[in-house]
Protein backbone atom coordinates (compact mmCIF):
# COMPACT_ATOMS: atom_id res chain seq x y z
CA UNK A 1 0.00 0.00 0.00
CA UNK A 2 1.23 3.49 -0.77
CA UNK A 3 0.44 6.49 1.40
CA UNK A 4 1.27 9.92 0.09
CA UNK A 5 2.02 12.91 2.23
CA UNK A 6 2.80 16.52 1.46
CA UNK A 7 6.60 16.83 1.37
CA UNK A 8 6.86 20.52 2.10
CA UNK A 9 4.39 20.90 4.93
CA UNK A 10 5.62 23.51 7.33
CA UNK A 11 5.27 24.07 11.04
CA UNK A 12 2.16 22.72 12.72
CA UNK A 13 0.84 20.96 9.58
CA UNK A 14 4.01 18.95 9.20
CA UNK A 15 4.05 18.12 12.88
CA UNK A 16 0.35 17.22 12.88
CA UNK A 17 0.93 14.80 9.99
CA UNK A 18 3.95 13.22 11.65
CA UNK A 19 2.00 12.95 14.93
CA UNK A 20 -0.85 11.25 13.05
CA UNK A 21 1.51 8.70 11.51
CA UNK A 22 3.18 8.07 14.87
CA UNK A 23 -0.21 7.71 16.55
CA UNK A 24 -1.06 5.01 14.00
CA UNK A 25 2.20 3.26 14.92
CA UNK A 26 3.56 3.80 11.41
CA UNK A 27 7.29 3.50 11.95
CA UNK A 28 9.55 4.82 9.23
CA UNK A 29 12.83 6.56 8.70
CA UNK A 30 13.10 8.98 5.83
CA UNK A 31 16.53 9.61 4.42
CA UNK A 32 17.41 13.21 3.69
CA UNK A 33 16.32 14.30 0.21
CA UNK A 34 14.45 11.07 -0.54
CA UNK A 35 10.74 11.20 -1.33
CA UNK A 36 10.06 7.54 -0.46
CA UNK A 37 10.28 5.89 2.95
CA UNK A 38 9.53 2.24 3.65
CA UNK A 39 7.53 1.58 6.80
CA UNK A 40 9.35 -0.77 9.15
CA UNK A 41 6.36 -2.47 10.77
CA UNK A 42 3.78 -2.55 7.95
CA UNK A 43 3.80 -3.35 4.22
CA UNK A 44 3.48 0.34 3.33
CA UNK A 45 5.63 2.80 1.44
CA UNK A 46 5.30 6.50 2.25
CA UNK A 47 5.70 8.77 -0.75
CA UNK A 48 6.25 12.46 -0.06
CA UNK A 49 4.81 14.68 -2.81
CA UNK A 50 3.75 18.32 -3.18
CA UNK A 51 0.22 18.78 -1.81
CA UNK A 52 -1.16 19.83 -5.20
CA UNK A 53 0.07 16.62 -6.86
CA UNK A 54 -1.54 14.21 -4.41
CA UNK A 55 -5.09 14.31 -5.88
CA UNK A 56 -3.68 13.45 -9.31
CA UNK A 57 -1.72 10.42 -8.10
CA UNK A 58 -4.59 9.20 -5.91
CA UNK A 59 -7.22 9.92 -8.59
CA UNK A 60 -5.31 7.95 -11.20
CA UNK A 61 -4.84 5.04 -8.79
CA UNK A 62 -1.06 5.38 -8.65
CA UNK A 63 -1.19 5.56 -4.83
CA UNK A 64 -3.81 4.16 -2.49
CA UNK A 65 -4.28 6.96 0.01
CA UNK A 66 -3.17 10.57 0.36
CA UNK A 67 -3.00 13.24 3.02
CA UNK A 68 -3.64 16.68 1.56
CA UNK A 69 -6.02 19.61 1.90
CA UNK A 70 -9.58 19.83 0.67
CA UNK A 71 -8.46 22.97 -1.19
CA UNK A 72 -6.02 20.88 -3.22
CA UNK A 73 -8.68 18.29 -4.04
CA UNK A 74 -11.12 21.04 -5.01
CA UNK A 75 -8.54 22.71 -7.25
CA UNK A 76 -7.71 19.37 -8.88
CA UNK A 77 -11.39 18.65 -9.54
CA UNK A 78 -12.06 22.18 -10.86
CA UNK A 79 -9.23 21.81 -13.38
CA UNK A 80 -10.48 18.52 -14.85
CA UNK A 81 -11.55 18.68 -18.49
CA UNK A 82 -15.32 18.78 -19.09
CA UNK A 83 -16.82 15.33 -18.80
CA UNK A 84 -13.92 13.86 -16.85
CA UNK A 85 -14.67 12.81 -13.28
CA UNK A 86 -12.39 12.77 -10.28
CA UNK A 87 -11.67 9.48 -8.62
CA UNK A 88 -10.65 11.18 -5.39
CA UNK A 89 -12.87 10.56 -2.40
CA UNK A 90 -12.48 12.11 1.04
CA UNK A 91 -12.27 9.24 3.48
CA UNK A 92 -11.78 11.25 6.65
CA UNK A 93 -11.38 14.83 7.83
CA UNK A 94 -8.22 14.71 9.91
CA UNK A 95 -9.18 17.84 11.84
CA UNK A 96 -6.04 19.89 11.30
CA UNK A 97 -4.92 22.56 8.87
CA UNK A 98 -8.26 24.38 8.91
CA UNK A 99 -8.38 27.14 6.30
CA UNK A 100 -10.68 28.48 3.61
CA UNK A 101 -10.34 30.19 0.26
CA UNK A 102 -11.38 33.80 0.47
CA UNK A 103 -11.75 36.71 -1.95
CA UNK A 104 -9.71 39.63 -0.63
CA UNK A 105 -9.29 43.24 -1.71
CA UNK A 106 -7.23 46.15 -0.37
CA UNK A 107 -8.63 47.43 2.93
CA UNK A 108 -8.61 51.07 1.84
CA UNK A 109 -10.07 50.40 -1.60
CA UNK A 110 -13.60 50.93 -2.86
CA UNK A 111 -14.43 47.28 -3.59
CA UNK A 112 -16.83 45.83 -1.02
CA UNK A 113 -18.39 42.92 -2.93
CA UNK A 114 -16.84 40.16 -5.07
CA UNK A 115 -19.18 41.12 -7.94
CA UNK A 116 -17.23 44.38 -8.19
CA UNK A 117 -14.21 42.35 -9.33
CA UNK A 118 -16.00 41.12 -12.47
CA UNK A 119 -13.97 42.26 -15.48
CA UNK A 120 -10.94 43.07 -13.35
CA UNK A 121 -7.66 41.30 -12.53
CA UNK A 122 -7.68 38.65 -9.80
CA UNK A 123 -4.54 36.79 -8.72
CA UNK A 124 -4.55 33.38 -7.04
CA UNK A 125 -2.75 30.07 -6.65
CA UNK A 126 -6.13 28.34 -7.12
CA UNK A 127 -7.10 29.25 -10.68
CA UNK A 128 -9.59 26.39 -11.19
CA UNK A 129 -11.64 27.19 -8.09
CA UNK A 130 -11.37 30.93 -8.73
CA UNK A 131 -12.53 30.57 -12.35
CA UNK A 132 -15.48 28.45 -11.21
CA UNK A 133 -16.40 31.04 -8.57
CA UNK A 134 -16.27 33.96 -11.03
CA UNK A 135 -18.08 31.94 -13.73
CA UNK A 136 -21.01 31.68 -11.31
CA UNK A 137 -20.81 35.41 -10.51
CA UNK A 138 -20.81 36.19 -14.23
CA UNK A 139 -23.68 33.77 -14.87
CA UNK A 140 -21.60 31.43 -17.04
CA UNK A 141 -21.50 27.64 -16.99
CA UNK A 142 -18.34 25.68 -16.22
CA UNK A 143 -17.99 25.06 -19.96
CA UNK A 144 -17.90 28.83 -20.54
CA UNK A 145 -15.08 29.52 -18.05
CA UNK A 146 -12.76 30.40 -20.93
CA UNK A 147 -15.10 33.31 -21.77
CA UNK A 148 -14.76 35.01 -18.37
CA UNK A 149 -14.45 38.77 -18.43
CA UNK A 150 -12.64 38.55 -15.10
CA UNK A 151 -8.94 38.00 -15.70
CA UNK A 152 -7.63 35.24 -13.43
CA UNK A 153 -3.84 35.16 -13.13
CA UNK A 154 -1.76 32.47 -11.45
CA UNK A 155 0.87 33.31 -8.84
CA UNK A 156 2.51 30.44 -6.96
CA UNK A 157 3.38 32.39 -3.82
CA UNK A 158 3.10 35.85 -2.30
CA UNK A 159 -0.44 36.17 -3.61
CA UNK A 160 -1.16 38.81 -0.95
CA UNK A 161 1.45 41.14 -2.52
CA UNK A 162 -0.35 41.25 -5.90
CA UNK A 163 -2.65 44.19 -5.08
CA UNK A 164 0.09 46.29 -3.46
CA UNK A 165 2.33 45.73 -6.49
CA UNK A 166 -0.43 46.69 -8.95
CA UNK A 167 -0.80 43.23 -10.49
CA UNK A 168 -4.35 42.64 -9.22
CA UNK A 169 -7.49 44.40 -8.09
CA UNK A 170 -8.26 41.48 -5.77
CA UNK A 171 -6.95 38.08 -4.79
CA UNK A 172 -8.27 34.66 -3.84
CA UNK A 173 -6.10 33.07 -1.17
CA UNK A 174 -6.15 30.71 1.78
CA UNK A 175 -6.82 32.16 5.23
CA UNK A 176 -6.81 30.31 8.55
CA UNK A 177 -10.16 29.59 10.17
Amino acid sequence: MDLVNHRSLEGRLQQATLDLLAGCDIQFRRETRLDIALVKNLPIALIFLPAADIPTFVGEGRVDLGITGQDQVGEHDAALPAGETSHVEEVMDLGFGRCKLQVQVPEKGTITDPKQLIGRNVVTSFTGLTEAFFAKLEGKSDAEKSELSTKIKYVGGSVEAACALGVADGIVDLVGK
